[in-house]
């Protein structure tokens, strides 16, 4: 389940303010982001998204500089994320909420080996899906305002479907959740994941929090950052919090893009301003990395 906020949402602050400095001087750093919301402008069609050119120039950057990870964590399955992001090739990736991840070898430390979770469905989760799928096709309700069920898309994903309603008068959308999630009267056990004008339904109950527990004990830094903007980011913001209060972190730092409520310390715009942030990130990493290591 995501966790409810404990902190009252912030004030929207410039790039210039948020502080930057705990991560920027890091003994080893891991910058974790979303991708639809943060990186790439979020789209009607989903499958046209990709990141604003600047956020994928100072990822590129930070993923080239010495003790630095970046990883993109997304309800996206990986090979969807791999192929809109386009992400440089030592990005970590973490897929389908925290389910599926790839990480490859960290050049970094000895001995490190690449770890790749994409498991298999077990039998009740393969009932699930195909129970989802079954509910969603026979969805013949005529929606609200003369709209018709060609108005909504349904993406497919590994372990979940996942209805977007993006663009769709509310009533309409309102019809669509409430059909979706009629599935769970036959099963209980399937995780509804509401978001920005989605609705998911997933058989696997892993979290954003999930996979940012991995990627802090794959990458063992001592510093990381996550940017997320959607409800299920709250697990990745709690994870953070998590892990510093139990100090296998030194320093953890969670900032929310957009207007909805959150836990999270800090509160920037939107995409434009989250590349503004990379950027400087990138100067102020690098020229730390400059004068102690030479």
């Amino acid at each position: 389940m995501t966790s409810d906020p404990t902190v009252s949402a912030p004030a929207v602050s410039t790039p210039a303010e948020v502080a930057l400095r705990d991560l920027a001087t890091a003994d080893s750093l891991l910058v974790a982001l979303d991708f639809d919301g943060v990186l790439a402008p979020l789209q009607d069609d989903p499958s046209t998204s990709r990141m604003v050119p600047e956020s994928a120039a100072a990822i590129a950057a930070l993923a080239d500089l010495p003790r630095t990870r970046v990883a993109l964590v997304s309800g996206r399955d990986i090979a969807t994320l791999r192929r809109l992001s386009q992400a440089p090739d030592m990005a970590w990736l973490v897929g389908s909420h925290g389910a599926e991840a790839e990480l490859g070898i960290d050049a970094d430390r000895d001995g490190d080996s690449a770890v790749v979770r994409s498991p298999e469905l077990t039998a009740a989760e393969a009932e699930m899906l195909a129970a989802i799928d079954a509910h969603l096709e026979a969805f013949e309700h005529t929606l609200p305002g003369g709209h018709g069920t060609a108005d909504f898309l349904i993406e497919r994903k590994p372990y979940s479907r996942t209805v977007h309603t993006r663009g769709i008068a509310p009533e309409a959308a309102a019809a669509l959740h409430g059909h979706a999630t009629e599935v769970l009267e036959e099963f209980p056990d399937i995780r509804v994941i509401e978001g920005h004008d989605i609705t998911e339904l997933a058989v696997k109950q892993a979290t954003k929090g999930d996979g940012i527990r991995l990627l802090v004990r794959a990458g063992e830094p001592t510093a990381a950052g996550y940017l997320g903007d959607d409800v299920t980011d709250e697990d990745a913001f709690a994870a953070l919090d998590e892990l510093t209060d139990s100090r296998a972190l030194d320093t953890g730092l969670s900032v929310k893009v957009g207007s909805a409520q959150t836990r999270a310390p800090w509160r920037i715009a939107g995409p434009e301003a989250v590349a503004e942030l990379l950027g400087r990130l990138v100067a102020e990493r690098t020229e730390f990395l400059r004068t102690v290591h030479g």
